[in-house]
């Protein structure tokens, strides 16, 4: 069980601290450009295409998403997000830091969904989220999207079931894992709101 203080990114990776914005958001304030993360088959995507943005390039680690998006003529990075340096992924757009307008995107969303088992962050693909605010932390996008399931407003960082809860463990209140979510993003500096089910349309303070 990994307890909230092991989600502390105060301190990036050396190889991937967030460079300076050299010329500020100022800058960039025409640009439309988005960065997908966990494009599926690019639902998403598509609707905001369809809004007047631009896609520049889709991520995702399933061949046949991988394939879709090729199929339908999108730039996609393949591959465990958790393997893709950020600025890897952002030459790849021919962008600087600060430069696309959003990175969007649904981090896995069957271990906080209550159809499921609710594993939360004990499940394989629980932490994942963490590897997108790692690309917001280097990108430095103006605005992002994160769409997960209603699930986890509710989620705890440690599930167990309601007749077995310990009501002293705060790592089992309802809706740490969300605690957890928007301290991340407020420790970069982005203001976050959020509706049922979370979709986060943070704005640079």
């Amino acid at each position: 069980m990994e307890s909230m203080k092991n989600f502390d990114m105060e301190e990036p990776h050396s190889s991937e601290k967030p460079h300076s914005l050299e010329k500020g958001y100022d800058a960039y304030k025409d640009n439309r450009d988005v960065i997908s993360l966990f494009s599926g088959a690019m639902g998403l995507d598509i609707g905001l295409g369809k809004a007047g943005l631009n896609i520049v390039i889709g991520q995702d680690f399933e061949p046949a998403c991988v394939e879709t998006m090729k199929a339908n003529g999108h730039k996609v990075l393949g591959g465990d997000i958790r393997e893709i340096k950020p600025e890897a992924l952002l030459a790849l757009t021919g962008l600087h830091v600060g430069e696309p307008f959003m990175i969007c995107g649904g981090p896995p969303c069957q271990p906080f969904s209550t159809a499921g088992k609710r594993l939360g962050i004990n499940g394989p693909r629980g932490s994942l989220f963490m590897d997108f605010i790692r690309m917001i932390d280097y990108i430095r996008p103006r605005f992002f999207v994160m769409e997960n399931v209603k699930g986890i407003v509710s989620a705890p960082l440690k599930h167990v079931p309601a007749d077995k809860r310990e009501k002293d463990d705060p790592e089992q209140r309802l809706g740490t894992v969300l605690d957890v979510i928007l301290a991340e993003f407020e420790k970069l500096g982005y203001r976050t709101v959020y509706g049922n089910p979370p979709l986060f349309f943070p704005i640079v303070c």
